[in-house]
């Protein structure tokens, strides 16, 4: 379990005397970003689109609701890097500790996580921070869906668009391959070496290359791909290893980088996994 002191990093702002710097470079940058020198700090601030209805104090259904905005936050602290989403209520959790998260970027299929908790229950860290701010740079258009308690599932819109001129500022505050990344998360296990393996929980339809298919050609395709702890494919990993013909190799990357894949975990936690994939062109 995280732990957060203080859960809506704006009330880090409250001692201007420890503020370096906090502004938002230009007029069309969404993100605030802060720098606090006691403790030397960096926090990345982004507001949600929409608000999102939570329920006031213990009443259960009876008691009052109101709006509040999430804001996703990117903060390093002491060499670690924490990529985390505020709810600004009380998060719901299936074992007391992890809260179930549905990312989706983009058109492209949900897909299925588990992000731990601050210790007041109300903001949820990404097990793979630094996975989600390399997708957040290719795919900016985010919806997070997280049940607050006494709620249902809740959908959350960010648009990071602008993050890609701020990651030199992250990568100086906590490098990669630092302390704070020296974590099990970047390591890549095999698929022998993992308790639950990864697999494909939704895919786009599959591109039958139309000069292969006017031929009758047919066969399966192995594509080799490292599967982060988000469920995606790291696109610099793929790499086709057997077909019937090159001509599938474009259609059949395409089909591997747009699926969403269940995490493989070891112990419970979601783990980086080197896998290969079948991909079949059959003619019906």
């Amino acid at each position: 379990m995280r732990t957060l002191r203080i859960s809506i990093a704006t009330l880090l702002l409250a001692s201007s005397a420890y503020a370096q710097r906090a502004t938002r470079p230009a007029s069309t940058d969404p993100w605030e970003v802060t720098e606090l020198t006691n403790p030397p700090s960096l926090t990345l601030e982004l507001p949600a689109l929409n608000t999102v209805r939570a329920a006031g104090g213990a009443g259960g259904a009876r008691a009052a609701a109101f709006e509040v905005r999430p804001v996703l936050l990117v903060r390093c602290q002491d060499g670690q890097l924490d990529v985390f989403v505020a709810a600004g209520s009380v998060l719901d959790s299936d074992d007391n500790v992890l809260t179930p998260v549905r990312l989706q970027w983009g058109s492209e299929p949900p897909a299925e996580s588990r992000w731990s908790r601050s210790t007041d229950s109300t903001s949820a860290f990404a097990p793979d921070p630094r996975a989600l701010l390399r997708q957040l740079v290719s795919s900016p258009d985010l919806r997070i869906e997280i049940r607050l308690s006494g709620k249902s599932a809740q959908l959350i819109r960010f648009n990071a668009r602008g993050l890609e001129r701020h990651m030199s500022q992250v990568d100086a505050a906590c490098p990669p391959g630092g302390n704070g990344d020296a974590r099990a998360a970047d390591q890549v296990y095999t698929e022998a070496a993992v308790d639950e393996r990864a697999e494909i929980v939704s895919a786009p339809p599959l591109e039958y290359p139309p000069a292969l298919q006017h031929a009758g050609l047919q066969g399966r395709v192995t594509v080799q791909a490292v599967i982060d702890t988000l469920g995606r494919a790291e696109p610099a990993s793929l790499k086709v290893i057997a077909r019937p013909n090159t001509a599938f190799d474009e259609s059949a990357r395409a089909y591997v980088l747009h699926a969403a894949f269940r995490p493989a975990r070891v112990k419970g936690r979601a783990v980086r996994v080197l896998i290969k994939v079948p991909v079949d062109y059959r003619i019906q």
